[in-house]
């Protein structure tokens, strides 16, 4: 995979002030290092996508894992590692991983995780989040993101027995996004395809997670905050996973089973992400409701 030119030919993102390691496996992954450093990794499957990540360990029984949402290329470079000042103050490692997806293509926003249909790239970055964790010995997961980041925190945490997806307005079905980007997504990640149709037909369980979450086994948990003003993600995406599990959308509350907790609140008018506050405590809250513990924090900034 080729990197942007922040990091094709240097060991260090200047962006994000870390060195960069490129590594042969996950297996070379440094769960002692004293500072957050960058990681490329060849995906498990072999495929031509590369994982990269921003690492942060921590001597914690919990891993924090979070990805980013669209990206406005004309202002972001890749990589993207969202919340990472969100998260500053919680006593937990952490692991931000970019969108590689991103890379096959300078005009696309949002690849949702996905990779193409070449490569799986939502089961590599489960594989490798599994193995940090077996190896690290992290006992609790916890995967996060809004929007198409939240998304790819449903999508992977279904893979990941006992973690806990904590998302923010996520879409839940990647044909129900805005036309432009699902056309472009399809072209880019998916061209061997005439239509949508026909792509989602071959691929359902990638992007349909209302269909993924309705044939799996309920072996994970689920945090899902709605802001109630962004109405176009209420109602195409939200309303219809909650009445799939049973739940009615304007009240909220936990499913049949226990694991799946809808999280209704009146945030900001229209599709943007949370507040630092709104974002961290939600994450503390839903830790606290599923692991039974407190996130420890370090330091509060206050906002």
């Amino acid at each position: 995979m080729n990197l942007q030119n922040t990091t094709q030919e240097t060991a260090w993102d200047e962006r994000n002030n870390v060195e960069i390691r490129r590594i042969a496996s996950a297996s070379e992954i440094d769960h002692n290092a004293a500072e957050p450093y960058e990681f490329v990794v060849p995906a498990a499957s072999g495929g031509p996508l590369d994982i990269v990540a921003l690492y942060a360990p921590r001597v914690s029984k919990t891993l924090i894992v979070t990805f980013h949402g669209s990206l406005q290329r004309s202002k972001y470079q890749l990589p993207r590692f969202e919340w990472r000042k969100s998260l500053a103050s919680i006593d937990a490692a952490q692991l931000f991983i970019a969108d590689s997806s991103l890379n096959l293509s300078s005009s696309i926003p949002l690849a949702w995780y996905v990779g193409n249909e070449a490569q799986d790239l939502t089961s590599d970055v489960a594989e490798l989040i599994k193995e940090i964790a077996a190896v690290a010995g992290y006992e609790r997961i916890l995967l996060t993101g809004s929007s198409g980041g939240g998304f790819a925190s449903l999508a992977i945490s279904r893979q990941i027995s006992g973690s806990l997806a904590v998302c923010f307005s996520p879409q839940t079905r990647v044909g129900d996004y805005e036309r432009q980007a699902v056309r472009t997504f399809s072209r880019v990640c998916f061209p061997e395809f005439e239509s949508y149709d026909s792509m989602e037909e071959n691929n359902r369980m990638r992007l349909d997670l209302r269909h993924l979450y309705s044939n799996t086994r309920d072996r994970n948990f689920v945090w899902y905050v709605q802001n109630t003003l962004d109405a176009s993600h209420f109602e195409k995406h939200y309303t219809p996973f909650a009445e799939a599990r049973g739940v009615d959308p304007v009240l909220g509350g936990l499913d049949e089973s226990g694991r799946i907790n809808f999280v209704p609140q009146e945030l900001q008018e229209g599709h943007e992400p949370p507040s630092r506050g709104r974002f961290r405590s939600n994450v503390r809250d839903a830790h606290k409701a599923f692991f039974g513990e407190e996130l420890g924090v370090l330091a509060d900034d206050g906002k």
